[in-house]
């Protein structure tokens, strides 16, 4: 796996800058791999870095022998216009080639443009990106705290504001957020957040990462791993997430649910 760009936290015996490792290193001897090797660049801030989701999609084509070649720029909080100015992600986007390429802005951006507009912003990244080129936008949840920017009353407000932002363009939206309402509905045993009731847990990254995988890969989620190992620069095994064996099936479904 390439270096990958951006701010990187650590979490829980977890390592982003780790390089592609096995999710079980004897499943992964014996798998026939089919090398399609597609390169994808993740960009946006920590709701995409939580929990290692770039690693955990990078892991589920590898599982399924897709082999894709994931990296991230990622900043705290940062919003599309915060994302443009940086220099060294236009110079990423100018010298290099994906085949895919996710953005995700700031949530309460999305709903209220008080930090940059999203679509000028999200123009301003995409003409830097190749026609060949498939650009996604990854569109986030609503968290107890932004119910108040939902004026409309909208069933997907960031799924519908994106909608206006994307209009004219060929990107396609990830509904990770649809997912995600439609989880806590039905599951709500269940928690998807960390304590601060908005960054995602390993819950919620994972259900993001099935999300995302099916909606690139156009398989199913169901059956994947429910956890990813790497190695770290002393040859430690590392886990980037881990979920129970209660949950995975539901994650999984509610993955199907909204993408086929």
């Amino acid at each position: 796996m390439r270096n990958i760009y951006g701010f990187i936290v650590l979490i829980i015996l977890s390592s982003c800058t780790s390089s592609a490792a096995d999710f079980n290193t004897q499943k992964l001897e014996s798998f026939p791999f089919t090398t399609i090797n597609e390169r994808i660049l993740f960009i946006g801030n920590s709701f995409t870095f939580y929990w290692n989701l770039p690693s955990q999609v990078e892991r589920m084509s590898i599982e399924r022998g897709l082999n894709w070649d994931i990296s991230h720029f990622t900043v705290p909080s940062a919003t599309l216009k915060i994302l443009w100015n940086n220099q060294d992600l236009k110079s990423i986007l100018e010298s290099e080639t994906f085949d895919h390429v996710i953005i995700q802005e700031h949530s309460t951006n999305i709903l209220t443009n008080a930090n940059g507009n999203s679509e000028f912003y999200f123009g301003q990244i995409a003409s830097l990106i190749p026609d060949s080129t498939k650009i996604h936008f990854f569109s986030t949840w609503m968290y107890p705290s932004m119910e108040e920017l939902n004026t409309n009353n909208e069933e997907y407000p960031i799924e519908e504001k994106i909608k206006q932002i994307i209009d004219g363009s060929s990107a396609k939206i990830i509904p990770v957020g649809r997912g995600f309402k439609l989880f806590q509905n039905k599951y709500p045993q269940f928690n998807l957040f960390m304590e601060d009731d908005k960054h995602p847990n390993p819950n919620g990254s994972y259900l993001a990462s099935c999300i995302i995988f099916s909606h690139i890969s156009s398989e199913s989620s169901l059956n994947l791993s429910n956890r990813y190992k790497g190695i770290d620069n002393k040859g430690v095994d590392i886990y980037y997430s881990i979920v129970e064996d209660e949950v995975l099936t539901f994650l999984q479904q509610i993955s199907d649910e909204v993408i086929f």
